[in-house]
């Protein structure tokens, strides 16, 4: 969900007021004139927003660009079908149902609707075969019930419409109740149905959800290959190395004051710090880590255990390496395993020039 600003708080909640104004104005024992005037409140704030809307666009000299964007047939099919009604004669109680299409505006703040329209777009095609599936289990279907129980159930099955709609209720399994086949081939039709319903909802459900997946994993992808190359110690690698990193590295999003590791713990992976900052607590003075320094290699070369405790010092983002992956990859990059044994070799080096020591900043690993 995108963060929520101050103007859209109130946008949202005149939204809620708004619906539950259109609810009252549709019981009979509440005929309160400020329902009315809640409901012309509502309106006249979502005009005066599209008005706002289209001042800035003309600001800005995009005013040709929002009149022809979907925000603004949003926004106007939120306004303008009301008054319309209203003008047509329709009864208040009647026209303020309109008003429901302001809950439209929720499709603008909603990104995973986004996310389901581009998955929908690009499972196009499957997602239709198995439409046409269900087409023709449909037909097929309401025709062998009403041949089957159209003489014995004319009310229920007597035309081809009313044993459509019994097939539509029984392959989405709702099954209403209203109409049950009583021949024996009818209720063998309507097990068939029944089965080919789960298959036909299921072979959707698996098409979105992969469809899901494939695109969080190419989202995660592309952000974690930003996140390498901004690594300074990964910078050597070609592209076809940086991608192939990029598969085995595991991002984590840690908030201030988390642990990444504890002092004695066994060592099963290094870290990159892809933003944020880390702090080392060593003695006798801790040594903070930025961004794109690394730690934790030591555990991965020679299976040491961890010698510290390393706590996040402010939001951070970390690319972790695992132990089995560290060594595949190290086996096809020697030259990056022997920058990270000479650079493990100088953090290992007693004192350095401050008088610190140079292990000092990982002794985490």
């Amino acid at each position: 969900m995108q963060r929520v600003g101050g103007s859209d708080r109130v946008k949202y909640a005149v939204l809620v007021i708004g619906l539950i104004a259109m609810a009252a104005v549709t019981v009979p024992g509440i005929r309160a004139p400020w329902i009315q005037g809640t409901l012309w409140a509502c309106l006249a704030f979502f005009a005066g927003e599209i008005a706002l809307k289209a001042w800035q666009s003309h600001r800005s000299g995009q005013a040709r660009a929002y009149l022809g964007s979907p925000g603004f047939w949003w926004d106007a099919l939120g306004v303008v079908p009301v008054p319309l009604a209203l003008a047509a004669g329709l009864p208040p109680e009647k026209a303020w149902l309109l008003g429901s299409l302001w809950i439209l505006k929720l499709a603008t703040a909603v990104p995973g609707l986004a996310l389901l329209g581009r998955i929908i777009r690009l499972e196009a095609r499957p997602l239709a075969s198995v439409f046409v599936i269900f087409l023709i289990v449909l037909l097929l279907a309401g025709v062998v019930e009403h041949l089957a129980e159209g003489p014995g159930q004319p009310e229920k099955f007597g035309t081809l419409p009313l044993a459509l709609w019994w097939a539509v209720t029984t392959l989405t399994t709702t099954g209403y109740g209203d109409a049950v086949p009583e021949t024996l081939l009818g209720r063998a039709i309507a097990g068939l149905v029944m089965i080919s319903g789960l298959g036909v909802f299921g072979l959707w459900t698996g098409i979105l959800a992969t469809g899901f997946a494939n695109e969080h994993r190419r989202r995660e992808f592309i952000r974690t290959y930003e996140l390498v190359t901004r690594v300074p110690f990964l910078r050597t690698l070609d592209a076809a190395g940086v991608i192939e990193l990029t598969r085995m590295l595991r991002r984590q999003d840690l908030a201030e004051r988390s642990v990444v590791v504890r002092r004695g713990r066994a060592g099963d992976c290094m870290f990159f710090i892809a933003s944020g900052e880390v702090e080392v607590q060593v003695e006798p003075t801790p040594i903070r880590l930025a961004a794109g320094s690394f730690f934790g290699e030591f555990a991965l070369l020679d299976g040491s255990p961890r010698t510290a405790t390393v706590v996040t010092t402010r939001p951070t983002t970390l690319l972790a390496l695992d132990v089995t992956d560290f060594h595949a990859f190290t086996a096809q990059h020697p030259d990056l395993a022997r920058e990270l044994a000479a650079e493990a070799a100088r953090r290992r080096s007693p004192v350095k020039d401050d008088g610190h020591s140079a292990g000092g900043a990982d002794a985490a690993q």
